[in-house]
């Protein structure tokens, strides 16, 4: 079995575009931009919606030269940005990180086979994407509800394995169905702030609700260890169906900087991805073992 790569993000400032986007391929000097046109600057759109969340995770930023770190780019905090759905046009403000927009009001809900578009109007001209929601995964599950950890004293340090507790072996396993090979994501989530840390040395590393998110893959499983978490408790992992526009853009992300062929983009007037995120979700606690 293929194993998944894990980015672990604590504290409640994450965003699900913390996965890997690869939108640094995107970000193209406008000089020797392959596309026409007419102006050296782009808006670069890096725009997420979630079903039945917030809209939160749209960032702009402007182009760098070629060879140049993308995590550089000038971000844009002063553009104008609507999302549109059926008709009626939502304002987005700016918001927490430079470059971040959100909608602020409570009449706008992100739902399956909605279609939205995205307009940002910036640098003279209105670059923009359209996106569907996709459905959720189908059939997640989990294969157990109660993941064990061992009792602080009896082998309960990390490379502990004292009264027969195996680290190594204390795991679930989260599925789903997955016969088309989409791209899907896993956030596992705890879902108590104050909780117990499981390991003693943990009690230093955190820094509020811990949650690591998972690589795109083609599997159809995903699983957590307990040598992944940090806190007792309840916890949630959930699933995410990738759209097929940020699929696209994920396949393509190790283009060379010197291969100037069009990246993929489904933005019309500037660079980036404007794509849509289902998801499902199954529950978990995690305990220590009898004394």
């Amino acid at each position: 079995m293929r194993s998944s790569q894990e980015m672990k993000v604590r504290g409640g400032g994450m965003t699900k575009r913390h996965i890997a986007l690869g939108v640094g391929a995107l970000v193209l000097v406008g000089c020797d931009n392959p596309f026409d046109q007419g102006d050296d600057d782009l808006v670069v759109i890096e725009a997420f919606l979630f079903a039945g969340e917030p809209v939160q995770d749209i960032r702009l930023t402007s182009t760098v030269p070629l060879g140049e770190d993308p995590d550089s780019a000038p971000v844009i905090d002063d553009a104008v940005v609507r999302l549109m759905k059926d008709g009626v046009t939502y304002a987005l403000t700016p918001f927490g990180e430079e470059g971040r927009y959100e909608y602020t009001g409570t009449d706008l809900a992100i739902l399956e086979g909605d279609e939205f578009r995205l307009e940002v109007e910036y640098f003279g001209r209105v670059a923009w994407g359209e996106t569907v929601v996709p459905g959720p995964p189908l059939s997640v599950a989990m294969d157990g509800d109660t993941l064990f950890a061992p009792t602080l004293g009896r082998g309960g340090g990390r490379g502990g394995g004292g009264g027969g507790f195996n680290l190594q072996e204390s795991q679930l396993v989260v599925t789903w169905d997955n016969q088309a090979d989409l791209l899907h994501f896993v956030v596992v989530e705890g879902m108590d702030d104050a909780a117990e840390a499981i390991f003693p040395e943990q009690l230093q590393e955190r820094l509020g609700r811990f949650r690591f998110i998972s690589e795109p893959t083609i599997d159809n499983f995903f699983i957590v260890r307990l040598l992944l978490l940090e806190a007792l408790g309840a916890h949630q992992a959930k699933v995410y169906r990738v759209n097929a526009e940020y699929a696209q853009l994920y396949e393509n992300r190790t283009q060379d900087s010197r291969d100037l062929n069009e990246p993929p983009s489904n933005i019309r007037n500037g660079l980036g991805v404007f794509s849509a995120f289902n998801s499902s979700s199954v529950s978990f606690e995690v305990a220590r073992t009898a004394q």
